[in-house]
């Protein structure tokens, strides 16, 4: 898949350099433009618009206080105008009526300014496997598709694991599936991480829900059949982390 363009909306200097600097290290991305007014990003993205017939844009990082107006009156305008490309708000503004604002307007990632890379790095690689994700997809399976899809802008940050589960033993299952050639079933997962077939099948469920594992049934052995587990390649860490 091609790098993904990065319209970076931010009036401080120093700070969308810095925003640069951590796509470039991310990597996959390319930084289309940088505006440091509302009036340019709209500027820029009318422009490519009118002579390419498309935004040209995937991702914006939008900033909510810019010396010309607000980062949601950026975002309406091309909400209306057609934009449906992913949005992510790094900003230090956290009133809650911000918040309600941009997720009514799409925002798929709000992340509160001071951060340092790795947060940066989680939400912008987040979006962009949801795209690999749906690209060229016509329709999805099911309900379990659409909550893998949203699982993918949810799964940052620190996640409380459901009930029964414990950390320890979800990164035992985690490494296992890492280092293995081959997908692995919930018996052979459970007797590599000590537990038993059921409870190995719940962590690797749980996993899958949460797009870190792709499943398939496993085809040509005696009895019930059963499923296996590969881990995502797409995937760099796991939702606890």
């Amino acid at each position: 898949m091609r790098d993904q363009k990065v319209l970076i909306v931010e009036d401080d200097p120093l700070t969308a350099e810095t925003y640069a600097e951590y796509l470039a290290r991310a990597g996959a991305f390319e930084v289309a433009h940088t505006s440091a007014t509302a009036r340019d990003a709209l500027a820029f993205l009318a422009l490519r618009l009118r002579r390419t017939g498309a935004f040209g844009v995937d991702m914006i990082l939008l900033d909510m206080n810019l010396p010309d107006g607000h980062g949601l009156d950026v975002l309406g305008q091309l909400r209306s105008a057609g934009f449906t490309g992913g949005v992510l708000a790094m900003t230090a503004d956290t009133e809650l009526e911000t918040i309600r604002r941009s997720i009514a307007l799409g925002v798929v990632q709000y992340l509160v300014k001071p951060f340092g890379y790795q947060q940066f790095a989680e939400r912008v690689r987040s979006f962009r496997e949801l795209s690999v994700e749906i690209e060229g997809q016509g329709r999805v399976d099911g309900q379990e598709e659409v909550d893998r899809a949203f699982a993918l802008v949810r799964a940052t940050g620190p996640t409380d694991l459901p009930k029964g589960l414990t950390e320890a033993t979800l990164n035992a299952v985690v490494e296992v599936l890492q280092a293995a050639d081959a997908p692995r079933s919930a018996g052979e997962v459970g007797t590599w991480v000590g537990t038993s077939r059921v409870t190995a099948r719940r962590y690797l469920e749980y996993l899958y829900r949460a797009g870190m594992v792709e499943r398939s049934p496993r085809y040509g052995t005696p009895g019930r059949p059963e499923n296996e587990y590969r881990w995502n390649p797409a995937r760099r860490s796991h939702p606890a982390h």
